[in-house]
């Protein structure tokens, strides 16, 4: 569009404008639609990440955090475009009413001379209210983006930090000799970057308190410049920038601290009028994802998993779900033992050479000792029923048809069972010298004598 006169581009940009409410208004349906969607795929999405993986872990706990705020960020887009669309609606009926209406006759009204004087000064034109929800919902359809920018700049800005501490600890597994260098250098970059981030924060929040101070502003710019680029806020530096510049700093501190406050409130607070009720299981609970015929077919199972809450046959059958978190408990019940599979990254490939001839195929892990995985893996696990401890328990590998959860299948025999309720329980053994045990889960049951 450089060979467009200006005069003509300014006319193009002008009627964009006028006609910009149309697009708003397809654009916010469309994609309230389309986020309504996501947000339950997503939901979905991180409650696989949950069971299948050790968010815990130190790499992949950022970007379960990122993925976190890309969630917050969905549902906040939904919560500003669902507003922007009703205040759209708000506008068509102002515009549709001044159609029929377009001024107030208060002397219809026979009200007091007090009150019509007040009237007078309060309500507003209807060419007034037109013009002011025009320009209110274009706003908000603008910082609806905002907000998504300033959620994901965050949690961009928390990626990095994991992948600059992820690349130290792999300098210090790769050079051990030069640990104390390492640590020394991690610590002063760590630091650098937590206090520049939280600068750079206060500075956006605040609408530019350091770009203010000149002394500061010049050994501030390059840290502005390298967070412009890492968090992607120069995608949204327009956006930011105008609006600043439309609206009074008063008032865009009021919506930050106003939106500030929802969020504390939401993360802090949940209004809960259950006051005899646990908010956790226990001894005392009768989980539904923990029976099989009770499960929905789209639920996880939480920890473990029996065939029904009423047994009837001789032998009784418990799943215990693999965590990965789970891993340095088992390492430490065999830590002479060094599985050949990773945790984390492993080559999804193999060569091989054959009679000189190279071969690729899938990985092969058939020279492990499968028995001895099976060892450590049920060695962090005491199962009793009615407290009574099962010892030499017989486990096998086990891919449980809900949601292909792997984990572990072991048999109790049922004839110390008693009539009626039964108690499952499961205890876990903890990773310390005593080799101490905390409880785990469970599960009660009904069980009677088959005829």
């Amino acid at each position: 569009m450089s060979n467009i006169p200006k005069d003509q581009i300014s006319d193009w940009l002008k009627k964009l404008e006028r006609e910009s409410w149309q697009l708003e208004l397809l654009v916010s349906a469309f994609t309230i639609f389309l986020l309504i969607m996501a947000t339950g795929e997503f939901d979905a999405f991180l409650t696989e990440v949950q069971f299948n993986y050790n968010a815990s872990s130190s790499t992949l706990g950022f970007i379960f955090l990122f993925l976190a705020l890309v969630h917050q960020s969905l549902q906040a887009l939904t919560a500003c475009l669902i507003g922007h669309l009703m205040l759209r609606g708000f506008w068509i009926g102002t515009i549709g009413l001044r159609s029929v209406q377009s001024s107030v006759d208060f002397s219809t009204f026979n009200y007091s001379e007090f009150f019509t004087k007040k009237l007078k000064e309060k309500v507003i034109s209807l060419d007034q209210l037109v013009i002011k929800l025009d320009e209110i919902c274009s706003v908000i359809f603008a910082f609806a983006f905002l907000v998504i920018s300033i959620l994901m700049a965050f949690g961009l800005y928390l990626l990095f930090i994991g992948a600059i501490a992820v690349f130290f600890n792999s300098l210090v597994e790769l050079f051990p000799a030069a640990t104390v260098a390492i640590s020394y250098g991690s610590l002063v970059i760590m630091l650098t970057l937590m206090l520049s981030g939280l600068i750079y924060m206060i500075d956006y929040f605040t609408l530019g308190f350091f770009k203010r101070i000149k002394w500061f502003s010049k050994i501030y710019y390059p840290f502005y410049r390298f967070y412009n680029v890492i968090t992607l806020s120069s995608l949204s530096r327009s956006i930011y920038y105008y609006m600043i510049s439309k609206f009074s700093k008063k008032k865009i501190r009021l919506v930050y601290a106003f939106a500030g406050l929802i969020m504390f409130f939401l993360v802090m607070f949940e209004f809960d009028q259950h006051q005899y009720f646990p908010n956790r299981t226990n001894e005392y609970f009768a989980p539904l994802n923990s029976y099989d015929d009770q499960r929905p077919e789209d639920d996880y199972i939480g920890k473990i998993s029996i065939a029904s809450s009423f047994y009837d046959r001789p032998h009784f059958q418990v799943f215990l779900r693999y965590d990965a978190a789970d891993n340095s408990l088992i390492k430490g019940q065999c830590e002479d033992f060094v599985p050949l599979k990773d945790d984390g990254l492993n080559w999804k490939l193999s060569f091989k050479a054959v009679d000189g001839n190279v071969s690729i195929g899938g990985s092969d892990y058939s020279d492990e000792n499968f028995e001895k995985l099976l060892d450590c893996q049920s060695s962090i696990y005491q199962i009793s029923i009615n407290d009574s401890v099962y010892q030499d328990l017989n486990y096998h590998f086990y891919v449980h048809p809900a949601k292909e959860q792997k984990g572990l299948l072991t048999t109790i025999p049922t004839d110390a069972f008693l009539e009626g309720e039964n108690l499952l329980k499961v205890k876990k053994i903890q990773d310390d010298s005593t080799k101490s045990v905390t409880d785990f889960a469970s599960v009660p049951f009904w069980y009677k004598t088959s005829n």
